[in-house]
């Protein structure tokens, strides 16, 4: 297994959200942008010390998309951003 694969499960594996984890984990080659755009957004949670939550990854996500001007790229974070708002329950 190569050292970027083994680098990403483990930050999946980081997710207190088992069901995301697990789709991105066998989310196959069809979602290998999107993969690589979670990874790096939990590893720069993770640098910053903050707890590793759907809200922070959604915020980050939110704030690549801003910062992002590439169109190509902004729809890879989007789609990003829509799993992993599918996968978070609403607060009760």
């Amino acid at each position: 297994m190569s050292k970027a694969i083994m680098q990403q499960t483990y930050n999946f594996e980081a997710l207190h959200d088992k069901g995301l984890a697990e789709h991105f984990l066998n989310a196959g080659k069809h979602l290998s942008g999107e993969v690589e755009v979670l990874g790096s957004a939990i590893r720069c949670i993770m640098l910053t010390g903050d707890n590793l939550s759907n809200k922070e990854i959604i915020l980050q996500l939110i704030h690549a998309l801003e910062i992002t001007e590439e169109p190509e790229a902004c729809d890879v974070i989007r789609n990003t951003l829509e799993i992993v708002v599918g996968f978070t329950r609403d607060d009760i």
